[in-house]
């Protein structure tokens, strides 16, 4: 074998190695998370940041979903951290299924808009905000579907 080859060869098995080790490094995200999408803000006197929503689908046949709010604090030399996180219960009850339409749309401030529907009706599509308050507190508010 040439020098050529065998230095092609190598870097090949050092690319690979080093793709197999950037796979198994990053966070663990469960199967069942469907979505994660950061945007927006929330603020206090003492603190301030953006927040985050988790979508995790269950079931089999009707598919249901859980909705979960975060809000990320972001400190003065842009370190995050999770100030809060919450089960949105009333999204979350096996009669809703959430879903983000258009993900440019989402985050407005601190309001989300989202899009729910029952899982067991196909005519039971709406409009949700949700508008995050201090961390760890939140308050819906329906619209009408479009």
């Amino acid at each position: 074998m040439k020098p050529f080859p065998r230095m092609l060869v190598a870097a090949l098995l050092i690319a690979s190695a080093m793709a197999v080790h950037a796979r198994t490094d990053g966070p663990v995200v469960p199967p069942q998370v469907h979505t994660v999408a950061s945007g927006g803000e929330w603020n206090t006197a003492k603190a301030g940041g953006a927040l985050r929503v988790i979508i995790v689908y269950e079931g089999f046949e009707h598919m249901h979903s859980k909705l979960w709010l975060e809000w990320i604090s972001i400190g003065e030399r842009g370190e995050r951290r999770l100030a809060a996180r919450v089960l949105v219960n009333e999204l979350s009850n096996g009669f809703s299924s959430v879903r983000l339409d258009d993900r440019r749309k989402v985050f407005s401030g601190s309001q989300i808009r989202l899009r729910s529907a029952n899982p067991y009706s196909t005519e039971d599509n709406q409009d949700v905000t949700i508008k995050a308050g201090r961390p760890g507190q939140y308050k819906i508010v329906l619209r009408p579907a479009r």
